[in-house]
């Protein structure tokens, strides 16, 4: 048997794991993301406790970011699509991480938009 014929089915049996398949379209607020037409709310990811001008940074930062990225969904956590692979770190933590830092490092991190 040809190996290479078992690298779509492969990939196949990864992408059933998810609810759905991608792109990012916009990014509504930091829980809130557009992917094709469907809003998907982000768990786990607090953004109480940013001042205005940490929030307005922290959104300037990540829409840029994550517009246009391919990703997987999986209930309300959405993972990059690596060429049909995935990080196995979320995009939630990822951006839960970056408001942690903000909140830690304001102002030296983000004096621009002060």
């Amino acid at each position: 048997m040809n190996l290479l014929a078992l690298i779509p089915v492969l990939i196949l049996v990864q992408a059933s794991y998810f609810d759905m398949q991608g792109t990012i379209k916009d990014v509504v607020t930091p829980t809130d993301i557009l992917v094709d037409n469907k809003t998907i709310k982000l768990a786990d990811v607090d953004i109480s406790g940013l001042t205005n001008g940490q929030y307005i940074y922290l959104m300037n930062d990540i829409k840029p970011w994550l517009t246009g990225k391919d990703v997987f969904v999986k209930g309300s956590y959405v993972y990059f699509d690596l060429q049909g692979s995935y990080n196995s770190v979320s995009i939630n933590e990822m951006i839960q991480k970056e408001i942690e830092n903000i909140k830690e490092n304001w102002p030296y991190c983000c004096y621009k938009i002060r």
